[in-house]
């Protein structure tokens, strides 16, 4: 059994953590419209409850485009219903039934910050009058000079949502637009003059209303899309100056999709726009250190040249594979990806996709064959839990502080928390290895005792006898481990 010994210097302080969130799209809207009050408080115990489930700290809401109206999709479950059906019709507060339950039920357990997100535009603001492009859509599939119409209608929704008691602090008004999206699911694509025109038309709406919301963009597909073509060169290891990163959009011909650090926070007036937040998804980064590690790096330094301290959220992920596991082997995989989100991209927030998943894919916290079987069964994941370690524990306003080392031999991941509230110290430990580690913390303050709650695959954020820090603490083989504070 190895001994490791980390060292905390809570004086050298990082980021401040925002959020953990993830998204009820898809499947959330029919559970919530077709399963029993006590199956569906169930699952919002799983999801939000401090006590009983993982305690998310933001539910995101998908607005819809109506897909569900006029797509042949990959399942009807990928289209939406849509607040508005028309451009001269009423709007529907109906709709949205079952995610609005959830909604209301994350209220009820304490979630106190709400993202509303849309994956298009309403159908009948689009070029081909569906919810995704095709090959004629051009850059975009919003309809020319559409901008002002797609956020009076998103301002519209924060607004009704206001009135309810249930206001979105966040609005999403794109979604991965550097991929084509033509078909399959809702979706649509934007160049970054697109982009920008959407982001002055939002933001000029919601401060012509008074609204407090923020605007969260650009959710890219992908981290690299986020880097300048010099840094991507760079950590690529591309000695061409010319070099370029052309995966998605680029290189059809209909403009400039990516470079969004410099696009959007070299801008002083579109940094402001965006909250001086760049967002993006993390998905088929977790091969390799130089992408777990190295890219998320650059990105950091990549900001650091245009906006020194500007957030990055990581807004999106799973693991892009097909076949369910409910185990630890996609729940350590998505640790170490949480690890290094915070330790070396400094993510302020972290959100997976999926919260609940029909599918026989690596999607989901929590899975359902509802879909298929019609039972409203349901089977967390170990992933939910690891998630939970974090998510739990590390409540908004935490300050990740300076742990030493981080990482050991990639199989001990460690990382150190600071916040006002209970508990006071936080330390997630993640333990890849098949042998027990013995981790010994010295921390520049007073940690006598620490309680520890262990994921492994006998555990689910089980408390374990509390420990003295001095003494060491015994970090299971193939497990997440929180030690607290109080």
């Amino acid at each position: 059994m190895s001994v490791v010994t980390v060292a905390v210097d809570t004086g050298r302080r990082y980021q401040v953590i925002e959020n953990f969130g993830a998204s009820g799209a898809w499947s959330i809207d029919p559970i919530g419209k077709e399963w029993s009050e006590a199956n569906k408080n169930a699952l919002a115990d799983l999801l939000f409850s401090r006590e009983k489930g993982i305690g998310l700290s933001l539910w995101r809401f998908n607005i819809g485009a109506g897909g569900a109206l006029t797509d042949q999709l990959w399942d009807p479950w990928r289209g939406a219903e849509v607040f508005k059906a028309s451009e001269n019709a009423d709007y529907d507060w109906s709709k949205h039934a079952g995610q609005q339950w959830f909604l209301r039920a994350a209220r009820k357990r304490g979630v106190d910050r709400f993202l509303a997100c849309v994956y298009s535009p309403p159908i009948w603001m689009t070029k081909n009058g569906h919810a995704h492009c095709d090959k004629q859509s051009g850059s975009t599939n919003l309809k020319p000079g559409y901008e002002q119409p797609f956020a009076r209608f998103l301002a519209d929704v924060l607004e009704h949502f206001a009135r309810e008691g249930l206001p979105f602090h966040y609005i999403s008004p794109v979604n991965e637009p550097n991929w084509d999206w033509e078909g399959g699911q809702e979706g649509c694509r934007y160049n970054n003059d697109d982009l920008k025109r959407v982001i002055h038309a939002l933001y000029a709406e919601i401060r012509s209303r008074k609204l407090s919301t923020e605007i969260v963009v650009p959710e890219a597909g992908e981290l690299v899309s986020l880097l300048d073509d010099e840094f991507y060169r760079r950590w690529a290891g591309i000695d061409d100056p010319k070099a370029a990163y052309t995966h998605g959009n680029r290189s059809r011909g209909w403009g400039m999709y990516g470079q969004y650090i410099r696009e959007l926070l070299g801008d002083a007036e579109l940094r402001r726009r965006v909250g001086n937040r760049i967002c993006a998804h993390a998905y088929w980064t977790d091969s390799n250190l130089h992408l777990l590690r190295d890219l998320r790096r650059t990105v950091q330094e990549n900001i650091a040249r245009y906006a020194p301290g500007a957030q990055y959220w990581q807004t999106e992920y799973c693991v892009m594979e097909h076949h369910r596991d409910l185990g630890m082997d996609t729940a350590l995989r998505v640790a170490r990806v949480i690890h290094y989100d915070l330790t070396a991209g400094n993510a302020s927030a972290w959100h997976w996709w999926l919260a609940v998943s029909p599918y026989d894919y690596k999607d989901g916290l929590i899975y359902t064959d509802y879909r298929r079987t019609g039972q409203q069964n349901i089977l967390p994941s170990k992933t939910l839990w690891v998630l939970g370690n974090f998510s739990r524990y590390l409540r908004p306003g935490a300050v990740r502080v300076h742990a030493d080392p981080s990482e050991v031999e990639e199989n001990l991941l460690v990382s150190a928390y600071i916040q006002s509230a209970s508990p006071r110290f936080v330390c997630v430990v993640v333990n890849r290895g098949t042998q027990e580690v013995t981790l010994k913390l010295d921390v520049d303050r007073k940690v006598d005792t620490l309680l520890p709650v262990v994921t492994s695959s006998e555990h689910d954020l089980a408390p374990q006898p509390a420990v003295r820090a001095a003494s060491g603490i015994a970090i299971p083989p193939r497990s997440v481990v929180t030690l607290i504070h109080r």
